[in-house]
């Protein structure tokens, strides 16, 4: 049973990857790029894990502890995407690669059972197989299971306490401020991305605990898996939260930092982000930049390709459709492409051109697209538009 909440928490989260970094809209930050890695990290030790639950693990024996330095990689990313995030960074600084250090160390700890014949991992599959509490027991790297695992909580719950702290100062630096609905929506998502990390750690914790105490617990079926309920349930609300709040990728949209000194981990000083709430210059722009450029004439045009153009993050731009225009970045473009076609229909265009020539000069890729749009826009179709101004 844990299997298939485990199966079906892998499939949420390639969807999620999929919107992150695939979708027509997607935004292409650099906080989603990480948040697309935790999923990513977080999807390869569970594939490993269901192998050795349902026993395919014995068909690929090289596969165990390949996950293992993986689980050092996942406390870190999940740091940095909510210090991203909240900090509005495009980058990682020199310093946050230090980060990598606990996971090079567990490939180290690791180099003498990858290195193996296989025959020999085979046997050592095969009795984890018979029974899966060897996996606790027997050293195949260079420190024992349980200092790995010792450190991996420690690693966990540092990450974590800095984690809550970058949280807590934001909201105290912006206390006093009328956020917007989209600001709302992404502290309280990075609050329960948090709060569901803390509690897997948690359970985590306890097992061990237990286990210290209590012999052969893990022989207990319901005890053994309470932990992977739990962890496989805060994985599941994780990616199917995303999923039913899709406007969380867009971000935080503030531009504004104060310097501070900083205790964070490895930086010595750092940027308090407040909110901006002013985004009438950015408005003026987009709108300056829309009638006088004519973007839209460009087919497959994507939010990344404007940011550029104007030098305005993705996050803000989709922030200011959503909040002030009230509408995707599709629809604003098609707003503007109708208009451009209606435009040319009363300059007598189709006295010469067919209409669909006239859709794809404004932009639209194919009449499917065009015509779907249009009736939005205007509630008839092209044909019953070109009627009515007969």
């Amino acid at each position: 049973m844990v299997g298939i909440f485990y199966i079906g928490s892998i499939f949420c989260a390639l969807v999620t990857i999929y919107l992150l970094l695939y979708n027509e809209n997607a935004i292409k930050s650099f906080a989603n790029y990480l948040l697309a890695s935790y999923f990513v990290f977080q999807i390869s030790c569970l594939f490993v894990y269901v192998l050795i639950i349902y026993g395919l693990i014995i068909d690929l024996p090289y596969l165990y502890k390949a996950s293992a330095p993986i689980n050092f990689l996942l406390p870190p990313i999940t740091y940095l995407y909510v210090r991203v995030i909240l900090f509005n960074k495009q980058k990682l600084n020199t310093l946050d690669f230090l980060h990598l250090i606990p996971f090079i160390l567990v490939v180290i700890n690791y180099l003498p059972f990858y290195l193996l014949p296989i025959s020999i991992k085979n046997n050592i599959v095969l009795e984890l197989l018979k029974d899966i509490n060897t996996s606790y027991k027997i050293q195949v790297g260079y420190l024992s299971e349980y200092v790995i695992n010792v450190f991996r909580i420690l690693q966990s719950l540092i990450y974590l306490i800095f984690q809550w702290k970058l949280i807590i100062t934001f909201n105290k630096q912006n206390k006093n401020i009328e956020v917007e609905k989209q600001i709302n929506n992404v502290i309280k998502w990075l609050r329960i991305f948090t709060s569901l990390s803390t509690i897997s750690l948690i359970a985590f914790i306890l097992l061990a605990s237990i286990a210290v105490v209590i012999q052969d617990i893990y022989l207990d079926g319901f005890i053994f898996h309470l932990p992977d309920y739990i962890f496989a349930s805060c994985f599941f609300v994780i990616s199917t939260y995303l999923l039913t709040h899709p406007s969380i990728f867009a971000g935080l949209p503030f531009i504004k930092y104060k310097e501070i000194s900083s205790t964070l981990i490895l930086n010595q000083t750092d940027r308090i982000p407040y909110i901006e709430q002013d985004y009438s210059t950015e408005i003026r722009l987009i709108i300056d930049y829309f009638e006088t450029k004519k973007p839209y004439l460009i087919k497959g045009l994507n939010i990344s390709q404007l940011a550029v153009e104007i030098n305005i993050s993705t996050r803000l731009i989709s922030f200011i459709m959503n909040q002030h225009f009230e509408m995707r970045f599709n629809e604003f473009i098609n707003k503007y492409r109708v208009s451009y076609i209606k435009e040319k229909i009363n300059e007598s265009y189709l006295d010469s051109y067919t209409l669909n020539s006239l859709a794809s000069e404004a932009g639209f890729s194919n009449l499917t697209t065009f015509i779907a749009a249009f009736k939005k826009i205007e509630n008839c179709t092209p044909s019953e538009y070109l009627l009515r101004i007969k």
